[in-house]
């Protein structure tokens, strides 16, 4: 029977992707004065799958690279005035208040005390656990995890060091295949994909999702059925 039921953060229990597909199109109106943007958001994409190997996943690695790629497409010739304005826009991203998913604490107080509870999300330590404090959301988590990368060893790790569960008695959800579920189910545990509108270019594969431990769902809302389906099964 599930025992923990672990929840991604980032457009799974809030909106997140939306700011930076709203900041990149800010970004290309900058680069319009100096160049043809046609292949601006492929650069950008490869751009920070690059540059996420040394500074890691959100919003300051995002700045990061937005200013390498403006300097790239525009062959040096963006201003200094132009590059503050990309600065800033990451700034602005940080300050960006915070917007709950529907249904999310309708749900996490219907699941609470009844499976210990947990956030796995990746990104900036700083960022995540002020975005974290901000949702008002950490009473009804037992375990608050921030890390660096979402992978089989992560998980492992991080089931032993929340009291040693087998992952057969875990679920993770998220909106991510390659960081949400795919992991989770090579370690034996269940994965349930909740899609978000949009999802980053690093976060896409094109490896396919299955077996009796994985479903998709189209509302977080649907995750108390789920999981009383899951039980009477094992129960019969």
């Amino acid at each position: 029977m599930i025992e923990v039921v672990a929840f991604d953060a980032d457009d799974t229990l809030w909106h997140t992707e939306d700011i930076f597909v709203s900041t990149q199109n800010k970004l290309e109106e900058i680069l319009t004065n100096y160049c043809e943007t046609a292949h601006l958001h492929e650069r950008m994409a490869a751009t920070e799958k690059e540059n996420v190997k040394l500074f890691g996943y959100g919003i300051k690695g995002f700045t990061l690279s937005m200013v390498e790629t403006a300097i790239e497409l525009s062959e040096g010739k963006i201003s200094a005035e132009h590059i503050h304005e990309i600065i800033q826009l990451g700034k602005a991203m940080l300050e960006h208040p915070l917007r709950i998913m529907p249904n999310v604490e309708d749900v996490l107080k219907e699941l609470h005390g009844k499976y210990k509870l947990a956030i796995v999300t990746k990104g900036d330590l700083l960022d995540q656990n002020n975005k974290i404090e901000q949702s008002g959301l950490a009473p009804y988590f037992d375990f608050l995890e921030v890390v660096s990368e979402k992978d089989t060893a992560t998980y492992e790790n991080l089931f032993t060091k929340w009291g040693d569960y087998p992952a057969e008695r875990v679920m993770m959800i998220g909106n991510s295949l390659p960081s949400d579920v795919l992991p989770v189910l090579d370690i034996g545990g269940y994965g349930v994909h909740i899609p978000y509108v949009t999802t980053a270019a690093f976060e896409r594969t094109d490896r396919v999702a299955s077996g009796y431990r994985f479903t998709h769902l189209d509302n977080i809302k649907e995750i108390p059925a789920y999981l009383e389906q899951i039980t009477l099964k094992y129960l019969i």
